[in-house]
């Protein structure tokens, strides 16, 4: 199979790309391959966007997010330190993307980026957090976000599959060891969250989506499609 060559993904326009899917579906394995074969796509964990020219941003959405938290919170509880942070980033993380990937005209590839913290915290939030004085919130992120990211690659593998993985290699993780139903029952709420999110994202004239199953496809067979998508959408073809 050809390979494109470095300089395949032209350095003219931003590229804003997420790698999202469950755990064990192969998204590390996956940037390291990009990145290896295409120097110009740069992987980006959220922590890498920490940094201090970005504070500023951050510190201005605070006001209004503490806000809209303390007005529910009398009356419905309290959100958690990683919501709180999650939901901040959800809405600066639009222009700070902007702004990285013109300084370096490159495509960025995200991982656990903004779908993952929409992803987690429908499926896992507070339950005022659908409530109908958030649906605001959740339709303004739905429209920054759908027009922020360029492409969205999605890695999926049967739920069997994934336990096996996760069981298998060293990192932590929340259905590790656990029973096998139990298993499933976490990947299935996280996998349908997920869909539910692709789908908004979609329904706001969203990102391009690009799905693959790890269990049916090479790693290699995956790189070359996700570059020439990169290619052609770059090339605004």
């Amino acid at each position: 199979m050809a390979m494109l060559n470095h300089n395949t993904i032209k350095q003219k326009s931003a590229l804003i790309v997420e790698l999202v899917g469950l755990a064990g579906s192969g998204k590390t394995t996956l940037s390291r391959a990009l990145s290896q074969h295409d120097e110009t796509i740069r992987v980006a964990a959220d922590l890498a966007l920490r940094t201090r020219k970005h504070m500023p941003i951050f510190a201005g959405h605070v006001p209004f997010l503490l806000s809209l938290l303390l007005r529910r919170g009398r009356s419905t509880g309290w959100f958690t330190w990683d919501e709180m942070k999650a939901m901040v980033y959800l809405k600066a993380w639009p222009q700070v993307l902007r702004e990285e990937a013109m300084d370096n005209g490159t495509a960025i590839l995200l991982d656990h980026g903004p779908i993952f913290k929409l992803t987690t915290l429908n499926a896992f939030g507070p339950p005022w957090l659908k409530s109908q004085g958030f649906e605001p919130w959740w339709r303004s992120s739905f429209e920054q976000w759908a027009s922020t990211l360029d492409m969205v690659i999605w890695l999926n593998a049967p739920a069997n599959i994934l336990v096996e993985r996760i069981n298998a290699r060293n990192q932590r993780h929340a259905v590790k060891a656990k029973a096998e139903r139990e298993a499933y029952d976490f990947l299935l709420r996280y996998g349908s969250s997920y869909e539910q999110i692709l789908e908004k994202l979609a329904a706001y004239g969203g990102p391009t989506l690009l799905q693959f199953d790890t269990n049916q496809a090479s790693i290699e067979q995956i790189v070359d499609k996700v570059l020439v998508a990169c290619h052609l959408k770059l090339s605004g073809s």
